[in-house]
């Protein structure tokens, strides 16, 4: 298993490890599933949400690189995306998106990219991935952080 398949499995667990410490059910997918990571249900079973993660290893400083496919809310409408940014020696932060709102946020940090010209005043071309980091938050994504109530609220939680 490669370094950046271990990240990933780490904040996947992570993930689940957080949820279940909050009383929710929370179990990781097969590996390679394409939609999402974990399922996690509330403890009565009668409501569950799906759940992308996305982990930042330790050495990133340059933020989350996202699969072009994470700005198309339509694809995944009522699923999650946790952005988890792992830490030396601290527990990792989490930030807690609907998918719609991650989308609407990475879309528009692109858009912005795209449409200013290089230094030399050349256009830019477009890449096939999208960076998501802490210099693009707004107040909106630093309030998202251990903030875990948008999926508590659809469990039935709170």
């Amino acid at each position: 298993m490669s370094q950046l398949n271990l990240i990933g499995a780490a904040g996947e667990y992570y993930v689940c490890a957080e949820l279940c410490r909050q009383g929710v059910l929370a179990v990781l997918t097969p590996k390679n599933n394409p939609l999402f990571d974990v399922i996690a249900t509330a403890p009565d079973g009668l409501s569950s949400v799906t759940i992308q993660v996305k982990t930042r290893s330790v050495k990133n400083k340059l933020g989350w690189k996202l699969g072009v496919d994470i700005a198309n809310p339509d694809k995944s409408k009522g699923q999650f995306v946790v952005l988890v940014n792992l830490h030396e020696k601290q527990l990792p932060d989490f930030y807690v998106y609907t998918c719609e709102d991650l989308a609407t946020r990475v879309s528009a940090i692109y858009e912005n990219y795209i449409s200013t010209p290089k230094r030399d005043g050349t256009p830019r071309k477009a890449v096939a991935f999208r960076w998501f980091d802490e210099i693009s938050f707004a107040p909106d994504d630093h309030a998202r952080k251990n903030d875990w109530s948008v999926i508590r609220k659809v469990l039935n939680l709170i």
